[in-house]
């Protein structure tokens, strides 16, 4: 899979959730996360690809571990998880997982 792809596919579920939370957004944030995916990289099955949001609101991109860059916005953060773990997830399995995983974290509290 190329990284032009990936990119894609989250720029389109992004807008839409960016729409949701903000009408009046003006989609900075989402070009600034798009512009992290332009090189043409090949993502092959079992690519580690993390985000992950700081308390400052920064989303933070890594693939295989090296760093491809962070957004600072916290409505980016929101509609990011949101596609996840929201009301009408990209993938129920994966909201199931996330939930079982920190369910888990908690237990060993």
């Amino acid at each position: 899979m190329k990284i032009n792809t990936v990119r894609d596919a989250f720029e389109k579920s992004l807008r839409a959730r960016l729409l949701k939370t903000n009408p009046s957004t003006d989609y900075s944030c989402l070009k600034a996360f798009g512009s992290l995916f332009t090189k043409d990289i090949p993502i092959p099955a079992g690519t580690t690809v993390d985000f992950r949001r700081t308390a400052d609101g920064r989303l933070i991109t890594e693939i295989e571990g090296n760093h491809i860059g962070a957004i600072q916005s916290k409505e980016l953060c929101r509609a990011f998880f949101d596609m996840y773990i929201g009301d009408v997830p990209v993938s129920e399995q994966a909201k199931e997982d996330i939930g079982k995983n920190v369910a888990s974290i908690i237990r060993k509290c």
